[in-house]
């Protein structure tokens, strides 16, 4: 079993783990908890209504390194965090669990969300776990023949913040704009300020049928036109995604209007192949009782 916790993770003092019955589901279906870091109490983890299925996610893709998700960084794309998890029995998508846990100490929520979330479900769920390693095809963002043609990050475009030590939700009154940000400009494209490749390519992970991944080897940050509209990078936003980012919803063509769009950058998209990791479950059963 693969496992990337270290010796010295923090545990639950004490955690609670109750089935949970279709008239206790919350708002949304549940769905809520998975996300960024929602509740920020240090001194308590309360997931509603969870699967094990979507624990399962939660503790080993979004938060497997134990740091909350913020914008910028390398968090899981929705392609990640929807990939197949092999081994998994049929209740772990229909049985709904609550938990309700206190840590020895506070603790963020990305740590309780992720590696103190993984020895709770080795130890009540019996939970063998493993990741597997599989190439599959991915969008490698490579220089162009040209060379680039990024603009450097000016200073004072925008606020750079660290959201791994101010845990304040965005949005919230901040000028120059948080640097990492993707929003609409006047031209009817998209700007980023102060973002890297990574996290472009991140972005472009959101709107492809396949991850993009950053290979020109150009390191620091710059601030980015993109003719692209929202409809391009933002999938979720179209009304036919009914705010489910479950839904992929994508534009007829958006490869043919990213690829177009990168050029003028100076770069390229190719298809290329890389290492992915996947989820294997060797052994799992219903938690034990309280």
């Amino acid at each position: 079993m693969s496992t990337i916790r270290a010796q010295s993770t923090p545990k639950f003092e004490v955690a609670s783990i109750k089935p949970c019955k279709a008239g206790d589901l919350p708002a949304g279906g549940g769905r809520s908890a998975g996300g960024a870091a929602s509740g920020n109490d240090p001194g308590r983890l309360s997931l509603e209504c969870q699967t094990l299925d979507r624990l399962i996610r939660m503790a080993y893709i979004r938060f497997a390194d134990g740091k909350d998700w913020y914008p910028g960084s390398p968090g899981a794309t929705p392609r990640q965090m929807n990939q197949p998890i092999s081994g998994e029995p049929a209740w772990a998508n229909s049985d709904r669990y609550t938990i309700d846990a206190k840590p020895e100490s506070p603790q963020t929520a990305g740590m309780m969300r992720g590696p103190m979330l993984q020895a709770l479900l080795e130890d009540r769920f019996g939970l063998k776990i493993h990741r597997d390693l599989r190439d599959v095809p991915i969008y490698a963002l490579v220089v162009g023949k040209g060379g680039p043609k990024l603009a450097p990050t000016r200073k004072d475009s925008c606020t750079s913040l660290d959201f791994t030590k101010d845990p304040t939700p965005w949005p919230r009154p901040v000028e120059p704009r948080p640097c990492g940000f993707f929003r609409p400009d006047r031209s009817g494209g998209t700007e980023t300020l102060g973002q890297t490749l990574a996290g472009l390519c991140r972005q472009f992970s959101v709107a492809l049928d396949r991850d993009a991944v950053d290979r020109t080897g150009i390191a620091g940050t710059f601030d980015i036109h993109l003719e692209l509209s929202e409809d391009d990078l933002f999938p979720f936003a179209r009304p036919e995604s009914a705010g489910d980012p479950a839904a992929l919803a994508l534009p007829a063509d958006p490869l043919t209007a990213i690829m177009a769009a990168v050029q003028k950058l100076g770069l390229k998209l190719e298809s290329a192949k890389a290492p992915a990791e996947f989820l294997v479950i060797d052994h799992v059963e219903r938690p034990s009782p309280n």
